[in-house]
């Protein structure tokens, strides 16, 4: 029979087991993109699927993406747009840079909302040079600006590919580019591809972090967050035979 010693260390034992998933949750998110993800999952802007992405273009034959992140939606809401500028505030505070450039056009409002913030530049950097008008590759960049040191900035990171294009073009007008930042990486392989060509990766959290908290706050099931990690270890798997 159970004394009553027994039946407060049970309790005990309970409460540090609360406790511990608690602490694990947190250890996973900051507040900051808790209530982040929690915004973009109402807006439904975290959806659950087959997609394409932009890799499929020149990669037909790669798995299809099981989920889509479209940080494009939070302009829409006056306080969780600013959700992001918080954390991306946060990821860059201890490097030195004189300007931030979007990857446009997804992250592009809260980049301009992080410039403003910052009290910085900011710059928007083309893939290729415009066809009409002035012609820039880089929108924004002044003369002025030449030497200046720039970090870049996305809503994702998937294969790299877009980022390394961008970066080059603003180093081309002058621009010193070491820093890449981004909101969540998919770990598909592009910190790989951006490290490799020399440039810093700074990312707030990854897909896995994602997909545990939002099945640790019961927002998806552990099929589905089951499901999503191995079509994106399918993914990377894929490039690692390419490459």
């Amino acid at each position: 029979m159970a004394t009553q010693e027994d039946e407060r260390n049970q309790k005990r034992g309970t409460f540090r087991t609360i406790r511990s998933l608690s602490e694990i949750e947190n250890s996973i998110f900051s507040p900051e993109c808790q209530a982040f993800v929690g915004g973009m999952f109402t807006l439904g802007a975290i959806r659950f699927g087959d997609f394409k992405w932009t890799f499929h273009n020149d990669y037909p034959d790669a798995p299809l993406a099981p989920m889509y992140f479209e940080a494009r939606m939070v302009r829409r809401h006056p306080i969780v747009r600013n959700y992001p500028v918080d954390i991306l505030q946060s990821e860059i505070s201890g490097l030195k840079f004189d300007m931030v450039a979007d990857v446009p056009t997804g992250i592009t409002p809260t980049v301009a909302l992080l410039a403003e913030r910052l009290r910085v530049g900011m710059v928007s950097p083309r893939k290729e040079a415009k066809g009409k008008g002035s012609g820039a590759i880089v929108d924004g960049f002044l003369q002025e600006d030449k030497g200046k040191i720039v970090v870049l900035i996305d809503d994702v990171l998937a294969r790299g590919d877009s980022k390394l294009i961008l970066a080059e073009n603003l180093k081309k007008e002058g621009a010193i580019v070491k820093d890449i930042a981004n909101l969540m990486d998919y770990e598909i392989g592009g910190r790989l591809v951006l490290e490799q060509s020399g440039y810093n990766v700074h990312s707030a959290f990854t897909a896995k972090q994602l997909l545990d908290h939002l099945h640790l706050s019961g927002m998806i099931d552990k099929k589905e967050r089951d499901r999503v990690l191995k079509r994106l270890s399918e993914i990377r798997e894929f490039f690692k035979k390419i490459n």
